[in-house]
């Protein structure tokens, strides 16, 4: 039990670590991209809407491009009608992490996570303009949000013998208020609902959920 707890903080903070540093790193590489697109294809709400999707899954934060949109609004280049239609698609592309997640379970790519890592690294020390440095840290830091989820997964055997575990999830997990409020306190705690979501699908891959307690 003391592998599996001390598996899951590990394999959680380099979870969260690996998302932050891959969008902060994607920003750096299209800073300049991304504000082009908020000035130029925002004029209609279905072109804001899109925007606020493909920028989000770009940079892979939605925080990022809430705040732009905020400055623009606040310096008289958008109306608060294209902001809005912005903000939703974010909070739609922000979804495209637990995607790649999901893919991980079947395609295995925590297997490619240490290699990935290690490119990146060569990437960021080996460059000298900001946008490939940029590049660079988004390939590391998506390396390291595998890598986490590869420490996840390895809990998962202990996490199926576990019969504690399996009472709680049974017993309480499963009553839709206090799965809510799981999910509230964990991604309150973590500040990342992508981290959250990463351990929901470790807890259904190891059978302690099923998709109704998941939701």
């Amino acid at each position: 039990m003391q592998e599996l707890i001390f598996g899951i903080i590990g394999g959680t903070a380099l979870l969260m670590y690996g998302v932050n540093m891959m969008g902060e790193g994607l920003q750096k590489a299209s800073g300049e991209m991304m504000k082009k697109m908020l000035s130029a294809f925002t004029s209609k709400a279905w072109g804001a809407f899109l925007v606020g999707i493909f920028l989000t899954t770009l940079v892979q934060s939605s925080t990022a491009i809430t705040v732009l949109t905020v400055g623009f609004v606040n310096a008289g280049l958008m109306k608060l009608s294209q902001a809005v239609s912005i903000i939703y698609g974010a909070n739609i592309g922000t979804t495209i992490t637990a995607q790649l997640m999901a893919f991980n379970f079947k395609f295995k790519l925590t297997e490619i996570a240490l290699p990935i890592l290690g490119l990146g690294f060569a990437i960021s020390h080996s460059a000298k303009k900001k946008t490939v440095i940029g590049a660079g840290n988004a390939l590391m830091g998506f390396g390291i949000m595998f890598l986490g989820l590869k420490i996840l997964n390895q809990g998962i055997p202990i996490m199926q013998e576990s019969e504690t575990l399996a009472l709680f999830f049974e017993n309480y997990a499963s009553i839709p208020i206090i799965g809510i409020l799981l999910g509230m306190v964990v991604t309150a705690l973590v500040h990342s609902s992508a981290a959250t979501v990463g351990l929901v699908m470790v807890l259904g891959q190891a059978g302690l959920i099923d998709l109704k307690a998941a939701i």
